[in-house]
């Protein structure tokens, strides 16, 4: 019998691509939301309702891609972004240490625990708001569960029904002709949704413990990341115009600048080669021109 993946918030904007193609073909990839209509169905900041799907299901890992992201909100409402960050993946972890078996835990986090120069090794976290700071808190709740620790961000089409992706959200515009403002000065290396879940489960079959950044090997600004993007579909570019962050009066929260990752680690762990942010580009832009 194939050993059990559970997937926490399989219905998100990660979770929707890696619940939609046989990334894990040597587990039995079982799927959970808040929502009914799915296999596993509970409230994960409710102690009893996790502890009651977990007993059912037994899984032999769990995928948490749980989690309170609009930064915004957080660092408005810190305590709901405590439960949205920490306590969900307490009550995980709580589980996992009194399982009667070894249950692996994969935890996704984020880039923006990073600021400063980069890029960033895994030792270099530098908190500058509410969202890091609780998504840097679940890690340590992760941690002391024995897990694996992913920081990282991503890209790509999303297929999620309620939920729009960087690369959606340029496309949309784009083609609308809606004129759009890019950053120049906030520097990234995400990866396309498909590569990155490919990862995770190359993470998974060789049993990573530990925080590992995930990313492209290099980086762009949004703002070359978004030209590329629109160059490669030939979109009108015209539209857009470069700006700095702090020009900008729809962002309330301070946001790292330099969120580029050292992958290094992950790389020498998982023996790859990561792909470069071009070539991920390149690869999400085919899912636009289906």
């Amino acid at each position: 019998m194939k050993k059990k993946l559970l997937v926490l918030g399989a219905n998100g904007l990660l979770g929707s691509e890696f619940m939609s193609f046989d990334y894990s073909p040597t587990w039995e990839v079982l799927g959970h939301s808040r929502n009914e209509g799915i296999l596993a169905c509970a409230d994960m900041s409710a102690p009893e309702e996790v502890m009651d799907m977990l007993n059912k299901l037994n899984p032999d890992a769990v995928l948490n891609l749980v989690g309170m992201t609009n930064v915004d909100f957080c660092e408005s409402y810190p305590n709901e972004a405590y439960v949205g960050n920490v306590k969900t993946l307490e009550n995980v972890a709580s589980w996992i240490r009194n399982a009667k078996k070894s249950v692996q835990l994969i935890h996704i986090s984020t880039d923006q625990v990073y600021d400063g120069q980069g890029p960033h090794a895994e030792d270099k976290v530098d908190l500058k708001n509410y969202y890091a700071f609780s998504k840097y808190a679940g890690e340590l709740v992760a941690g002391m569960a024995g897990g694996l620790i992913i920081r990282t961000n991503f890209f790509g089409k999303s297929k999620c029904e309620n939920r729009a992706s960087l690369t959606d959200w340029l496309f949309s515009n784009l083609t609308e002709n809606n004129p759009i403002q890019v950053f120049e000065d906030v520097l990234f290396s995400p990866l396309s949704m498909p590569t990155l879940c490919e990862m995770l489960s190359l993470a998974i079959e060789k049993k990573l413990v530990g925080v590992y950044n995930l990313g492209a090997r290099d980086g762009l600004s949004k703002a070359d990341f978004a030209y590329k993007f629109a160059l490669s579909l030939r979109l009108n570019c015209n539209i857009m115009a470069r700006c700095s962050s702090d020009e900008v009066n729809f962002i309330k929260t301070y946001r790292p600048k330099d969120m580029r990752l050292d992958v290094q680690r992950f790389e020498r762990a998982a023996g790859v080669t990561l792909p470069s942010l071009v070539v991920e580009i390149d690869r999400a832009t085919k899912e636009y021109q289906k």
